[in-house]
């Protein structure tokens, strides 16, 4: 009896710790899951997301051009240059979008000449204006100027100034009050003042650096501090 009942005793413990370790297993198992998902569905490190990128479908692509910018690695960053020439305009927006926040200087030039291509439509140029905002490229601030002077469309120019007053130097200040005066409308009137208003402030600092104390005039005698009269 004794023995029957150390023996029910073992199971029973035994069949508890399975239990214990089923139900551990069970409280980890809904991420192991997703990333199995994850892995068979998109892909689990850049050579995967790239051969994708050469699938027919594009919700495929767009998955692929996702996995890419989510995945912070430097070599990414040419394979999403390459899907801004996808022919699905959702997977070339979202590579656009991502080389902006990537900050990639690499896509800048090619981000350009798009800009101006006649077969680039409206989204496409103001997702291009907004990623060249972020990306902040010197050099992209004289092509922006000049095709702020080419278009003619309200939502675009206006994408463009506002991409100007975020990096633009000295040079844009002119063209934006150009516009500032002449334009016919008045929201793009008002975004290209804030815009030149940005762009003074930005300057500003390196103009009053050259105005420091030790480069005026001595004090007379009895005079006190600046802005104090008769040295009270």
């Amino acid at each position: 009896m004794r023995i029957v009942t150390v023996t029910t005793l073992a199971v029973g413990v035994l069949l508890g710790a399975v239990l214990i370790a089923r139900s551990a297993d069970a409280q980890v198992s809904p991420y192991r899951v997703q990333q199995r998902y994850n892995e068979a569905t998109k892909g689990k490190d850049i050579d995967d997301w790239v051969r994708r990128m050469e699938e027919e479908d594009p919700r495929t692509r767009l998955e692929a051009v996702k996995s890419l910018g989510q995945s912070g690695e430097p070599d990414a960053i040419e394979h999403l240059i390459e899907a801004m020439a996808d022919p699905d305009d959702a997977v070339k927006i979202k590579a656009i979008d991502y080389l902006g926040k990537l900050r990639a200087t690499d896509a800048t030039t090619i981000m350009v000449q798009k800009l101006f291509m006649r077969d680039t439509g409206d989204l496409e140029q103001q997702r291009i204006l907004v990623a060249l905002s972020r990306i902040s490229d010197p050099k992209t601030i004289r092509p922006i100027t000049e095709f702020l002077e080419q278009d003619s469309n309200p939502t675009t120019q206006g994408n463009a100034v506002y991409t100007l007053g975020e990096i633009g130097d000295a040079s844009v200040i002119a063209p934006l009050q150009k516009l500032q005066v002449e334009s016919t409308n008045p929201i793009l009137a008002r975004l290209a003042g804030e815009a030149v208003t940005k762009v003074n402030r930005r300057l500003s600092p390196a103009t009053v650096a050259v105005t420091i104390p030790a480069l005026e005039e001595d004090p007379k005698p009895g005079s006190g501090p600046p802005g104090v009269v008769g040295g009270r």
